[in-house]
């Protein structure tokens, strides 16, 4: 486990879920997930065994299905986080990763699929960092709690959405260089040490966060992609914040303590 942040509340996965071509579970974790069983697209189909998904092949899975069609995650990349419509979305896009790569099934989370479409998107269409458009233009938030229908407490997975965005708009060079290694390496741990004070000068003072290293490292991603996609369109993009929504980056005024976990 990657350590991260030591800054209130406990930002923790959720939504798993499992596909085959036409089956998903899907579930709130606690350390042991109750998992309502859903058939994709009204199937009857009975559940099919799936392992969870190591990173790795999550990211290398994504990076297959990106790497045949880089468009293939703009639906889901369209959708909000913890919404229905992501789950529906995710559970397809991982049946058509597993087919990409000739994966036996694997389970994993809503959250997991989503990040690692994000860092193989980036790859594709954003291999050298897009410069920062002019006149300043931000993107929008990603996340929104009143959108995040599928799951019970979504406002306090804000923290982590609006962390990984203030830290991807300050450091992305810092952000590219932890998607350049190896999920759950040595090197990735390296890569997150080196974000702490970034970490530190995006979070709020005094606040205590536990987030989940590999749902961060998706969330770094995606912020990233957003971010660049903006930049690269300016203000016409549909992810672009309204210029009275725009906000400047925080600025730390007392120090936080940071750990992560991998």
């Amino acid at each position: 486990m990657m350590r991260f942040a030591t800054i209130g509340l406990c930002v923790c996965s959720a939504l798993a879920l499992a596909a085959s071509p036409a089956f998903a579970q899907y579930g709130m974790p606690t350390p042991t997930p109750p998992q309502q069983s859903m058939s994709d697209q009204g199937s009857h189909a009975a559940p099919t065994e799936a392992a969870p998904a190591t990173a790795p092949e999550l990211v290398a899975a994504a990076s297959c299905l990106i790497g045949h069609n880089a468009a293939a995650a703009d639906r889901l990349f369209a959708t909000a986080p913890f919404s229905p419509a992501e789950r529906q979305i995710a559970v397809r896009l991982l049946s058509d990763m597993q087919r990409c790569t000739h994966h036996a099934p694997m389970s994993t989370s809503a959250a997991l699929i989503r990040g690692a479409l994000a860092e193989a998107a980036l790859e594709a269409r954003f291999a050298a960092p897009q410069a920062a458009h002019d006149p300043a233009v931000d993107s929008a938030p990603l996340f929104r709690a009143d959108q995040a229908t599928a799951i019970g407490d979504a406002a306090s997975f804000a923290p982590a959405y609006a962390l990984a965005e203030c830290t991807s708009r300050q450091h992305p060079e810092l952000v590219r260089a932890l998607l350049a290694t190896e999920p759950a390496s040595a090197e990735a741990g390296t890569a997150f040490n080196a974000l702490n004070p970034a970490f530190i000068a995006c979070v709020t003072p005094g606040a205590r966060l536990n987030v989940d290293g590999r749902m961060l490292r998706g969330l770094l991603a995606e912020t990233l992609y957003r971010w660049s996609v903006v930049q690269r369109d300016g203000p016409t993009s549909p992810w672009a914040a309204a210029p009275a929504t725009a906000q400047a980056s925080p600025a730390p005024t007392q120090p936080a303590t940071t750990g992560a976990s991998h």
